[in-house]
């Protein structure tokens, strides 16, 4: 039971730091810097959240796979991502990419224009101004799209199931393990891991609730 808990925690932390470092600066310049190709880089980001997540790992199973692209390159060094913790990682980066996106572009955009107006006028340079403007007034809401790109990647199913498979001991999440403890009538065991999640995702949102507190009360 403490396999399937373990192997989601850790892949919804490391999928949410590395979604959040990929979205992170194209969020930032998107919000404040716009440049050409801003609306092709949208829809790529996006595209996962318009497609059923097993496309997304049918897709990742014909680069990654034995016979794809990148599967074949990585079989050169001896190592392979199919039915792996590292396969159903990758898979649950792209699902959560476009969420965590939107909400970086939403807590930047949130930030008071005049704040950052006024950084200009006393010669603040960009660094200084994300530093000392942008991020101490939307930590708040950068926190909160973390949590919520978490919750999202501890749930992951369709993707990381198609690259990672249902290995017991190995490659077993929260979501793959409830599906197979149906399957196979092992409702306790069903019924044990979905209340498990449940309880974590309602103390992740009391405490985005918390945040948003906050912040309304910091704007006041």
């Amino acid at each position: 039971m403490l396999s399937p808990l373990l192997h989601s925690l850790i892949v919804a932390t490391v999928a949410t730091i590395i979604a959040f470092l990929i979205a992170l600066p194209f969020a930032y310049w998107d919000v404040y810097y716009p440049y050409r190709g801003k609306k092709i880089v949208e829809i790529i980001f996006l595209l996962p959240l318009v497609l059923p997540p097993t496309i997304v790992g049918f897709y990742l199973l014909q680069l990654f796979g034995r016979y794809g692209v990148l599967g074949q390159l990585l079989e050169q060094v001896n190592f392979s991502l199919i039915f792996t913790l590292q396969g159903a990682t990758l898979a649950t980066v792209i699902v959560i990419l476009p969420l965590i996106f939107q909400g970086l572009k939403g807590a930047f955009a949130a930030v008071p224009k005049n704040l950052i107006a006024v950084a200009k006028t006393l010669s603040a340079n960009r660094r200084e101004v994300l530093w000392r403007v942008i991020l101490p007034n939307c930590w708040h809401s950068l926190v909160a799209s973390i949590i919520l790109a978490f919750c999202r990647g501890l749930g992951e199913f369709g993707a990381s199931l198609m690259v990672a498979g249902f290995i017991e001991g190995k490659t077993d999440t929260l979501a793959t393990a409830i599906y197979f403890a149906v399957q196979q009538g092992n409702q306790n065991l069903a019924y044990t891991l979905s209340f498990i999640n449940v309880v974590i995702g309602i103390i992740l949102l009391l405490f985005i609730q918390l945040l948003t507190y906050y912040q309304k009360g910091a704007f006041r």
